[in-house]
């Protein structure tokens, strides 16, 4: 369904609640199943992921349904160095600054792999392409069911951000995020790169604290005019891009070979979770708004690439995806935007393989050839509800609209006109036309 609005139920959250309905989301639980609503609430100053009504309302839907919801995420690697979502103290801290409670969304809010993340299953992966093994976040994969909201966008790494991202990171541990980047793999991984230490400063770096303080095992270490790099130590957690991308103090020419096979390793991680909880016990609903080239993790967020084009709702996590990709490459680029900058405006265009460099159809791909969904969809447009009381159920019935209450207030306190009525100048001063001219 679209992102235009006509009326009380064509709204978005309204939109939201008829295709969960529409796609048969409820059939993934039963009355009394705890369902996990996985979602990304946002990092520290991002102003471009989903807002809570956007999340709440399929909470909302989860009770209809008689499911037990709460919402979920998992603690992040430490990607970006002043990330506020590294434990779950931080990240509960975040999420309620960016409007995400148990009081907004009716229900838990629960951090699935733990304090430092350290809470997971570990999965075989007998068939991944490149991942043997995964480390699911034990709070989800303990779930009974699981409905994924996702934020439809770029990525800076993920080339875009959908339901399959969602799952392969978002329903990672953290040493199952470790993982899933690759950093510790034999061939592409970062700790096989050749370090190159002197071309760090050293302490007169204005920054070397905050460079020395960015390893969790101190595998990285400033010293008076270099730095030093212990690859044993190294556990792969990610957190050295920003030394490989500010200061070059690795050897990247295996970087695009790590970028491409991250993108496959999304699909196995995202292929072995929903088969651990069962394809069947899982639904998916995108909101494809605010779609900036980069993701909810970062703290802070770009013009939108393209219009927005709606919300999306499968049962199939690579139907959904290749279904707002397709859209999305058949959209206009928005002026000034990355779109332009990367020279994706015109329709046809492939946006987030132009604007990444790197193909937005590797991790779909993936998926499909795993099992876990097909890229063969039918994209239906249901016709939005002719019942708009239904979408005011939360504060009013059909029969109690807001002046049933207004007017028993008015019983106890009387008119609110002021004595006399209100007082107008029975000709305005100054015409109409003469206002509407610049």
């Amino acid at each position: 369904m679209d992102d235009r609005y006509t009326g009380m139920a064509s709204s978005i959250p309204a939109k939201a609640e008829q295709l969960f309905d529409h796609a048969g989301l409820g059939d993934c639980f039963d009355r009394g199943d705890t369902v996990a609503i996985k979602c990304h609430m946002g990092e520290w100053n991002n102003s471009a992921y989903l807002r809570p009504l956007q999340v709440r309302v399929i909470v909302d839907k989860v009770k209809e349904h008689g499911g037990i919801p709460f919402v979920t995420d998992t603690t992040t690697a430490p990607y970006y160095y002043y990330g506020a979502r590294s434990t779950a103290a931080l990240h509960l801290e975040n999420a309620a600054r960016n409007g995400f409670t148990a009081q907004s969304m009716g229900c838990p809010i629960v951090i699935s792999d733990g304090m430092y993340g350290t809470e997971d299953v570990r999965l075989d992966i007998p068939d991944g392409i490149i991942l043997k093994e995964g480390f699911m976040a034990k709070g989800i994969a303990d779930a009974d069911a699981m409905i994924v909201v996702s934020h439809f966008k770029g990525h800076g790494y993920g080339v875009y951000g959908g339901s399959i991202k969602n799952v392969a990171i978002g329903c990672s541990s953290k040493r199952g995020k470790f993982n899933v980047h690759l950093c510790m793999h034999p061939e592409v991984g970062w700790n096989r790169w050749s370090f190159q230490g002197d071309n760090c400063v050293g302490e007169e770096c204005p920054d070397h604290v905050l460079c020395g303080n960015i390893c969790p095992v101190g595998a990285i270490k400033i010293k008076e005019d270099h730095a030093e790099y212990d690859p044993e130590a190294c556990i792969g957690c990610f957190g050295h891009q920003r030394l490989l991308f500010r200061c070059d103090l690795w050897d990247s020419t295996k970087l695009n070979d790590w970028k491409r096979w991250f993108l496959v390793a999304m699909g196995d991680a995202a292929s072995a979770y929903t088969q651990h909880l069962g394809g069947e016990r899982i639904g998916y609903l995108s909101y494809a708004l605010d779609i900036t080239p980069a993701c909810d993790c970062v703290p802070g967020a770009d013009r939108p690439v393209i219009p927005n084009l709606g919300v999306f709702a499968s049962r199939d996590m690579v139907a959904i995806d290749v279904a707002a990709l397709d859209m999305s490459d058949r959209s206009a680029g928005i002026p000034g935007s990355a779109a332009e900058t990367k020279n994706v405006m015109n329709p046809g265009d492939e946006k987030f393989t132009g604007i990444v460099g790197l193909s937005q159809w590797i991790t779909p791909n993936t998926c499909a050839l795993l099992g876990a969904g097909s890229k063969d969809y039918e994209l239906v447009v249901p016709p939005v509800s002719e019942d708009e009381a239904r979408f005011a159920h939360s504060l009013f019935s059909p029969e109690t609209p807001s002046g049933w209450y207004l007017g028993k207030a008015m019983e106890r306190f009387g008119t609110w006109t002021p004595p006399g009525g209100y007082r107008y100048n029975p000709r305005p001063r100054v015409s109409v036309e003469e206002l509407s001219h610049r």
